[in-house]
């Protein structure tokens, strides 16, 4: 099976300026590892993470609920994010967001199916769209 997919997008309007205040600072990938650890530590998980094309990152961070299970990647070359996608997959944790960079890094988190649209709700308020996955023909 192989897939399309359509990264999440960065829209105009209200959200700009929560986004502004609402992620992380940028991080040179060294941190990342750290962060996530941290970040998870305090039940703060990303959901949705980028890459620049100076390969510094950062994250939008969230409170979910109870029993919400996330998996966030960054800095993945094609290959690797689609061996965590159809991993994921197989666990039934959706595809919630992506972003690919200039460079083709990819950065991605993937939630819960029963906490989906609540996430994806979160990310719209953020003006954030969620990634598409579709098969390809």
């Amino acid at each position: 099976m192989s897939f399309v997919y359509t990264p999440s997008k960065l829209l105009s309007g209200e959200g700009e300026t929560l986004r502004e205040h609402g992620f992380t600072r940028w991080m040179s990938r060294d941190l990342l590892q750290a962060a996530a650890d941290f970040l998870k530590n305090i039940s703060l998980p990303a959901i949705y993470a980028e890459c620049s094309s100076d390969n510094l990152y950062r994250y939008l961070c969230w409170h979910p609920p109870k029993g919400c299970v996330f998996e966030i990647r960054s800095g993945c070359i094609q290959e690797q994010f689609e061996e965590f996608d159809r991993r994921n997959l197989a666990r039934e944790l959706p595809l919630l967001s992506l972003h690919i960079n200039e460079r083709a890094v990819y950065s991605a988190v993937w939630v819960t199916a029963s906490h989906y649209a609540t996430a994806e709700k979160v990310l719209t308020g953020y003006g954030i769209t969620s990634a598409v996955r579709t098969l390809s023909s």
